[in-house]
């Protein structure tokens, strides 16, 4: 686990999970990845090239997990810090 972010706006993790599953894509485009997306229960993961990122929403809160590739590694705390914010912003 590399984040958490607390529900702050929304209360159920069903509203969290329709949330995130809108603003995604777009989280994504805005860093220029193009990344295949799968919908799974309480789980989002998007694969792209160089990196794995799961976003599994729980009862209070939401927890993202990111692997990257070695070339991505020292953009990790930058890459983290956006999806915070992104995140706080909508749940």
């Amino acid at each position: 686990m590399d984040l958490e972010v607390h529900y702050n706006n929304l209360s159920s993790k069903e509203e969290v999970y329709e949330k995130i599953k809108q603003e995604v894509g777009p989280m994504l485009e805005k860093f220029q990845v193009k990344a295949e997306l799968e919908y799974l229960q309480d789980e989002i993961k998007a694969t792209g090239k160089g990196f794995d990122l799961t976003l599994k929403t729980l009862d209070d809160k939401c927890v993202v997990d990111m692997k990257l590739s070695f070339l991505l590694k020292p953009l990790k705390g930058q890459i983290l810090g956006s999806l915070e914010r992104n995140l706080k912003k909508y749940i």
